[in-house]
């Protein structure tokens, strides 16, 4: 058995844990609503990159076109040109650079189919980006709104636990209510302990045989003289 007082203090420290307990998890939430936005943001990054590695191939694409129908213009010209050319040197010299302009064609359109192949594939990589991207955002819609219902949820179990725990404070005397709050900021909030196996239930150090019968009797308000926590036998 305990003394009320004590029984008191049990009862108002399962109140701190679980006040404890609650605002952790309140705590929890804004950070993990952030991580969903950086994966949300990370998708749409992605995604935004994958445009414009497509844009970037298809400027390529027309660049490499509008030069392909200048050589083109250029092939047609001096072909014309043989025409009006009455020495052989020069006829040699518009033959050799018209082979010249058709082998520069020739790689200019193997750069384009090259570019188209990679088009299509640039484009199957943005349609899997925004894919991913409308997954995140359904996903991060979802979760955000669970996961403000559940803030305000516990926003609200905090407050009236917290009123509650006001309360109970009040019952117990202001020079024992101290020496709680004193343990509980130096004992990671474990303030108040039973006896098990003659031991303290914070620290496990053996108590006297004398403290364990006093401590069974429930007659008198006892602290464990390693770590000063209150003891109370539960039974």
């Amino acid at each position: 058995m305990a003394l009320p007082e004590v029984e008191e203090l049990i009862a108002l420290q399962e109140l701190d844990q679980r006040i404890a307990t609650q605002e952790a998890a309140a705590r929890a939430i804004p950070p993990l609503v952030r991580g969903l936005e950086s994966r949300l943001q990370s998708a749409r990054d992605a995604r935004e990159a994958a445009r414009g590695a497509h844009g970037g191939l298809e400027k390529t694409r027309r660049l490499k076109e509008g030069e392909l129908k200048q050589v083109e213009e250029q092939v047609k010209g001096k072909q014309a040109r043989l025409w009006e050319i009455k020495k052989n040197e020069e006829y040699s010299a518009v033959l050799k650079e018209i082979e010249l302009l058709k082998a520069k064609r020739s790689a200019l359109e193997e750069e384009i189919l090259l570019l188209f192949d990679q088009i299509e594939e640039a484009s199957r990589t943005v349609a899997t980006r925004e894919g991913e991207l409308k997954e995140r955002d359904a996903e991060f819609a979802r979760l955000r709104t669970a996961k403000e219902a559940e803030l305000a949820r516990l926003q609200e179990e905090v407050a009236a636990s917290t009123k509650e725990r006001a309360g109970r404070a009040r019952r117990i005397e202001a020079g024992l209510l101290q020496s709680y709050t004193r343990l509980v900021k130096s004992r990671g909030g474990l303030a108040v302990v039973p006896v098990k196996d003659s031991s303290c239930g914070g620290c496990f150090v053996a108590i006297t045989p004398q403290a364990h019968a006093e401590v069974r009797k429930g007659e008198a308000l006892l602290t464990c003289a390693n770590c000063q926590r209150i003891l109370y036998w539960k039974g």
